[in-house]
């Protein structure tokens, strides 16, 4: 019996083509030595990168194989309060958008954005604004997650 009722349309996955384009990484309880112009984070401890996005040797870039429009999250938790700043680069460049300067000390900094990128841009996560140590909480210390989403 039809009960009136036809097939859903395909859809593509809001996250890309096949899941080949998209990155977490992770640094869990990493000493950085932050320098007011700026530190970039490095992701050694854990990596699940798909086909179309490569990290560098040091592990403090990654680079966009495929063109297109990327969501883009960065969170960073640190064990003691800071007024250290976080931003992300892209191609070394400060996106301002993604900046985050607070005026009270803190523990906690989360951000997100979608970017147009082009292939071999490449993405880092930055502190900034402070000279000492930021020691990263166990676990999601800073993370950096990148989807392709058209």
């Amino acid at each position: 019996m039809d009960f009136g009722r036809h097939p859903r349309p395909h859809r593509p996955t809001p996250l890309g083509l096949g899941g080949r384009h998209f990155a977490h990484i992770t640094n869990s309880s990493g000493v950085i030595a932050v320098l007011n112009e700026g530190t970039d984070v490095t992701f050694s401890s854990f990596q699940n990168i798909g086909e179309e996005i490569t990290i560098n040797e040091a592990n403090d870039r990654l680079t966009i194989e495929h063109p297109g429009n990327y969501f883009i999250i960065y969170s960073v938790n640190t064990t003691t309060e800071t007024t250290l700043s976080t931003r992300l680069l892209v191609n070394r460049r400060p996106v301002d958008a993604t900046t985050i300067t607070p005026v009270i000390s803190r523990t906690q900094y989360n951000n997100q954005i979608i970017l147009p990128l082009e292939t071999g841009d490449t993405i880092s996560l930055q502190l900034f604004g402070i000279v000492g140590l930021a020691t990263l909480a166990t676990g999601a210390g800073a993370t950096l997650t990148i989807y392709k989403i058209h």
